[in-house]
């Protein structure tokens, strides 16, 4: 898969990336850490942190709130699979919503956020939600 068809943005710190499992949680994304020697959240340093939680966060919040009006938000950086220092950043939703002509249900509103069930999502779907989300970032640095 190409994903850097799926970057949203470029931070100083962080490229936001739009997660290819959409279904159930649209507006699911992961920030991806720009040092190449980060390997999990205990290597994050004071400028990532702040990168991340001050910037990156708060503003991938608001426009996924603006979109898709969110309920909350999941944070989790589990390094499982890709061995480096990334952030998935999770919608969640009290209630079945609906977004190109797509039903986007979360099976466990209250509880953990996985495992949850996968549906493939058309790539042009996938990036039309990216657009979205672009849009309703602050327009610097966006790709």
């Amino acid at each position: 898969m190409d994903y850097e068809q799926f970057k949203i943005k470029c931070y100083d710190k962080w490229d936001l990336y739009l997660h290819a499992n959409q279904y159930p949680y649209i507006g699911r994304c992961y920030a991806w850490a720009k040092r190449d020697s980060a390997l999990n959240a205990m290597d994050m340093d004071r400028e990532e942190m702040d990168d991340l939680f001050g910037t990156v966060i708060p503003e991938w919040d608001s426009a996924i709130k603006q979109l898709f009006r969110h309920d909350t938000t999941n944070l989790a950086c589990l390094c499982n699979e890709a061995r480096h220092l990334h952030w998935h950043l999770i919608p969640r939703y009290n209630s079945p919503m609906r977004f190109y002509e797509i039903e986007f249900a979360d099976p466990n509103p209250d509880g953990n956020y996985s495992p949850y069930p996968k549906q493939k999502i058309q790539e042009e779907i996938l990036l039309r939600i990216k657009d979205d989300i672009t849009s309703k970032l602050t327009k610097t640095k966006t790709l």
